[in-house]
């Protein structure tokens, strides 16, 4: 009995899933809104003949039975992937599985934006060899004299 109660709750998810109302999905299948409930709270197993119908209008009818997606759902990349994959070897089964496991998403991280600046103040001769890597993080502001430097008078 559980396999029906399964059956029928799988039933219910392929009607929602196209977004049909009770009374629609079961004309889809060639049957009255009352045997559509049926079906759905698993009183009553679906006949061949319905199923084939249900088939022919789109609906996954191995996931109805089994549970299991069948391959027709997939997207024609993951379609490419999956034979892709059954045609490797355990030892390339084993690397996908190992890409697949190892991948996860990147958390955005916010990137404080910094801006590195020296002014320097004076006529261009007055800067002289300024090498060296420069890893302040805070603003300064370099003042040079542009002047001629002036002698301070020795007292004797």
């Amino acid at each position: 009995m559980e396999q029906m109660e399964s059956l029928g709750e799988r039933l219910t998810e392929e009607r929602k899933r196209k977004g049909l109302n009770q009374t629609e999905f079961g004309a889809l299948g060639g049957v009255s809104v009352k045997t559509q409930v049926l079906y759905e709270k698993s009183e009553r197993a679906p006949d061949a003949n319905y199923l084939m119908a249900l088939a022919e209008g789109g609906i996954d009818v191995l996931y109805v039975l089994t549970g299991k997606h069948s391959a027709a759902e997939l997207a024609p990349d993951e379609e490419m992937v999956l034979t892709g994959y059954r045609k490797l070897d355990a030892r390339g089964r084993s690397g996908v599985l190992a890409l697949i496991g190892g991948i996860q998403p990147q958390a955005e991280k916010k990137v404080k934006k910094t801006r590195n600046e020296m002014v320097f103040h004076g006529s261009v001769g007055d800067v002289k060899n300024i090498s060296g890597d420069y890893h302040e993080t805070r603003h300064q502001t370099v003042h040079t004299d542009s002047g001629k430097k002036k002698r301070a008078d020795k007292d004797d």
